[in-house]
């Protein structure tokens, strides 16, 4: 007999929160490799360019707390309709536009929705499911999350040929997969809104009490890590790296990119069977052992295949790490606060994502991109060690 837990595959709850994981990494993935095209339509400079993934990705920092103490107190329902609506709206929107300023602002508008889709579907998973089937179930949002990652900008780079506005209008299936949480969730949960522990400060102090702070701490600080090493070290050094040392091109890069994302969605899939024989803990320490050997074995290749090879250890890194501190997550409070607990994993993402590449890319111009790299994997290395042998007991 297996040892997988059984996955829902008909579950309504399933498909809304693996709908608007989907929708939620459209957001930056879909259109990057559409932003020369979009610069030479528009006539604006790269650095204008960038911020159109700037717009969308700083809104989240500060608000997804909100959205989530929001999803806490009326329901999950009645905060994700509107984000995933707004989101399909904003972003779709774009595509009758032609001045810069309104695109921005319509990105901060779409931005500001997607903080709360891959939040509220972590959120429902912890809702509706428990156990090792809760591991299995973050693994397989993972997964999507993941395949979708790696889809999207081969996707959007298709799509961009046609026209650079062609990406924009895929967004606009946020408002069919709204309208499908709309029929597929509860309304007005008996446990989010319904008690005086929901309002005001009593929220705050309900949180306090039923978090563990040093744990809460401990799991936040690490999507910090996490994704401080995946921006900084290989979706911005690693392709400068490749660039320089081999001529690589974009697609080239983009390849090696997709492997380690197809590596981690794999992983990220069988969560449930490697959740029956380690702790969350302990997956979490053996991914760090496997960003440092794969860092490691980027800073010994010596061609793009060596180079290729030596990543998909950092995506089964990320294949570990990620289902299970979503799932520590999602165990760190009950219903009542879990939304609200939840969505400090996207400001802690968030933060992750904005503070790597800019750390990573003003070292480098001291140390070079091979001896940073090495750094990187001898820090990462020391945390997985750690995280092992002491933290895991």
């Amino acid at each position: 007999m297996s040892d997988t837990p059984a996955i829902p595959w008909r579950s309504p709850t399933l498909h809304v929160v693996l709908a608007s994981s989907l929708m939620g990494v459209m957001g930056v993935s879909l259109i990057s490799p559409t932003l020369p095209a979009v610069q030479q339509a528009l006539g604006v400079t790269e650095t204008q360019v960038s911020l159109l993934l700037t717009a969308f990705s700083l809104p989240g920092i500060v608000l997804a707390p909100l959205i989530g103490i929001l999803a806490d107190r009326y329901g999950r329902r009645a905060v994700l309709v509107p984000c995933l609506v707004g989101y399909g709206l904003a972003g779709g929107s774009v595509v009758l536009v032609r001045n810069f300023e309104v695109i921005l602002a319509l990105r901060v508008v779409q931005g500001s929705a997607a903080s709360g889709l891959v939040t509220l579907a972590v959120t429902l998973i912890g809702d509706a499911f428990a156990g090792r089937q809760r591991n299995q179930l973050m693994g397989i949002n993972g997964a999507v999350i993941s395949v979708g990652t790696a889809s999207y900008p081969l996707l959007g780079g298709a799509l961009a040929e046609l026209t650079w506005t062609a990406p924009f209008a895929l967004y606009l299936l946020g408002v069919p997969v709204g309208l499908l949480a709309l029929r597929a969730l509860p309304g007005r949960e008996q446990s989010a809104g319904d008690g005086e522990s929901t309002r005001g400060l009593d929220y705050f102090r309900g949180v306090v009490s039923a978090v563990p702070a040093r744990r809460a701490l401990l799991v936040y600080g690490t999507y910090v890590a996490v994704f401080v090493v995946l921006y900084g070290a290989v979706l911005t050094t690693l392709p400068l790296l490749l660039s320089q040392a081999y001529g690589l091109s974009p697609f080239g890069n983009g390849l090696i990119l997709t492997a380690s994302s197809v590596m981690t969605g794999l992983v990220s899939a069988n969560n449930g069977r490697l959740a029956g024989r380690f702790s969350n803990e302990r997956l979490v320490g053996f991914g760090f052992l496997a960003y440092g050997f794969g860092l490691l074995g980027v800073w010994l290749a010596g061609s793009p295949t060596e180079t290729g090879l030596a990543i998909l250890l950092f995506g089964t890194g990320m294949g570990l790490t990620l289902p299970s501190l979503d799932t520590a997550t999602s165990s760190l409070a009950g219903r009542e606060y879990r939304g609200g607990v939840t969505s400090l994993r996207t400001t802690a993402i968030r933060l992750g994502q904005t503070i790597g590449p800019p750390l990573f890319t003003t070292v480098a111009v001291v140390t070079g991109y091979r001896p940073l790299l090495f750094a990187a994997s001898a820090a990462t290395l020391a945390v997985g060690v750690v995280a092992t042998a002491v933290l895991a007991r």
